[in-house]
């Protein structure tokens, strides 16, 4: 596996940081090429936690590109979840977003994967809290091959928008998720019922359980779940 920061151009002017981790071809997970993955980051970032994260998906054999979705108004901003004022911050950020911005860059991502010699064309989105809800956002109007979305902190505010969803997508959601309305994923199923390509999973924890530096948040048994479920979804898209 080699990653690196590289430089991709945004359609309407300017450029933005991403994090690029691509796989080395082994025994274990083929010759190549290899999906895409857009891996959309939390309030804090494109922080150690999301690089990681990217190279642990690269590892089992994708191309991931983890794009600075808040470059408009503090480029490579990385807070520290332990501090109050980058928490707000962050949260700053997430309020101000721009998202129909946001998604343009993320097809400027999808793009640039799908132009790498590594990258056998198909690509999907993944995303954590605001990440998650841009993920969501991203599959059901910019048409990627999948997408797993990981504890959306807005996707309340969108709920229309599932029923547009027309690749394979599925929903990680904590039932003492406290950042969202309580019984979102009720909420979720009732509002895309009759949507085939969309499934809601739910897991015995709260926000941001898949965080392994949050050790007030993780919970290793439902990470561990929707990693699972999340790379057996990214897997029907190689070969």
């Amino acid at each position: 596996m080699t990653a690196r920061q590289i430089v991709v151009p945004a359609s309407d002017g300017g450029a933005f940081g991403v994090w690029l981790a691509l796989p080395d071809s082994g025994p274990d997970i083929g010759l190549g090429p290899f999906p895409g993955i857009v891996m959309l980051h939390e309030i804090f970032g494109v922080t150690d936690w999301i690089r990681e994260t990217a190279e642990m998906f690269a590892v089992r054999g994708f191309c991931v590109a983890a794009p600075d979705m808040f470059w408009r108004m503090e480029p490579g901003f990385e807070g520290d979840f332990r501090s109050a004022e980058q928490t707000a911050r962050g949260r700053g950020f997430k309020a101000a977003l721009d998202h129909e911005a946001g998604l343009s860059d993320v097809a400027s991502v999808i793009a640039h994967l799908k132009s790498l010699p590594e990258c056998n064309g198909r690509v999907g989105v993944t995303g954590f809290c605001t990440g998650g809800t841009m993920a969501y956002l991203a599959a059901a109007r910019l048409k990627p091959d999948a997408a797993s979305c990981y504890y959306g902190t807005q996707i309340h505010e969108f709920l229309d928008e599932g029923r547009a969803i027309d690749c394979p997508s599925i929903f990680h959601m904590g039932v003492e998720d406290d950042r969202v309305p309580h019984g979102l994923a009720d909420t979720a199923r009732a509002a895309w019922q009759g949507n085939p390509n969309v499934t809601v999973h739910t897991y015995e924890a709260g926000h941001a359980f898949a965080h392994t530096e949050r050790e007030d948040l993780y919970v290793l048994d439902a990470a561990a779940t929707a990693h699972a479920r999340t790379f057996d979804l990214f897997d029907r898209l190689k070969g």
